[in-house]
């Protein structure tokens, strides 16, 4: 039987300014202040001295701060929380997949991807900085993600090995990559239920599961928490995918990959409840300290008004 883990000491965090200002984050603020101020500093301990080097540095700092959700990131912490531990032992690794998922949308936006002017209100990076920088910023973030899982973890060799295991594997062929391909070359007739179903886990839902199950592994958790919670965050990924899906839905222009146009507005609604309850089940024997995780599957429904 799954029980939750024992308590050991844990750090509170104190808190201070914060520059996210989302709505959506406004219960979050306290727990990502710190986490904001890792992932500043990230880029920052390294030398830019030459002017196209701090161009490049322009362009990874601007669509990291281009004011997204941090979801990932809050999986992260939020998985700690659930464990007993401090939320500031998965920052690196939380870094790391935020790194990738930045890198991830500002491919994703250039002309030979989705050909996209706008990300989240403002100018697409290769709008702002060109799409020769905007691929390397792309490439830079991608590589900086396994430098500073490695720096972070030096002192535990084994632990920086399965991190990076487990974020390459989830970002690449078997998962990330995987999914975008799904999405750009679907089948002669269009996507069907299969082909959404496997870009929805591959493409959104592998990053949103290594961010919790890579937290887990930094935090120690036994081999039975850390399964619970790989499936936790594998229903969790698919669900913030419908989610997405719900909200951009647009019955005049459907898009090809959505869930809604393989089935129905009413069938995807019935499918990220169901994916919801799964969450919250599979949470119990956590119980009350993983609130954080629970709030975030609230999230899910929460965003869509």
């Amino acid at each position: 039987m799954l029980t939750a883990p024992q308590r050991p000491s844990r750090l509170k965090l104190a808190s201070s300014e914060s520059s996210v200002n989302e709505e959506i984050l406004k219960p979050y603020k306290q727990d990502l202040i710190h986490f904001e101020e890792f992932l500043k500093s990230a880029f920052e301990k390294l030398d830019f001295k030459h002017a196209g080097v701090e161009k490049l540095y322009e362009s990874v700092r601007y669509s990291l701060d281009s004011g997204g959700k941090r979801f990932r990131p809050l999986l992260s912490m939020m998985t700690a929380e659930a464990l007993w531990q401090p939320q500031n032992r998965t920052f690196a690794f939380a870094a790391a997949v935020e790194f990738i998922h930045t890198y991830s949308l500002i491919h994703d936006d250039l002309p030979c991807m989705d050909n996209d002017d706008e990300r989240r209100g403002r100018p697409s990076n290769h709008k702002a900085f060109g799409e020769d920088v905007a691929l390397l910023a792309g490439d830079a973030l991608l590589t900086e993600s396994f430098r500073l899982i490695v720096k972070s973890y030096e002192s535990e060799p084994k632990l920086a090995t399965e991190l990076v295991l487990l974020l390459s594997t989830a970002a690449g062929y078997q998962g990330m990559i995987s999914g975008q391909i799904i999405d750009i070359m679907p089948g002669e007739s269009g996507h069907d239920l299969d082909e959404v179903t496997k870009l929805h886990q591959l493409k959104t839902g592998a990053l949103i599961r290594v961010a919790v199950e890579g937290a887990a592994v930094c935090c120690g958790a036994s081999g039975v928490h850390r399964s619970a919670l790989r499936e936790f965050a594998s229903n969790m990924g698919f669900a913030f995918q419908l989610a997405d899906d719900i909200e951009d839905y647009d019955p005049q222009a459907p898009e090809s990959a959505s869930y809604i146009t393989t089935t129905s507005l009413e069938q995807t609604k019935a499918e990220l409840a169901r994916r919801n309850q799964v969450c919250l089940d599979l949470l119990e024997p956590f119980g009350d300290q993983a609130k954080g995780l629970q709030s975030l599957v609230s999230m899910n429904t929460d965003r869509l008004g």
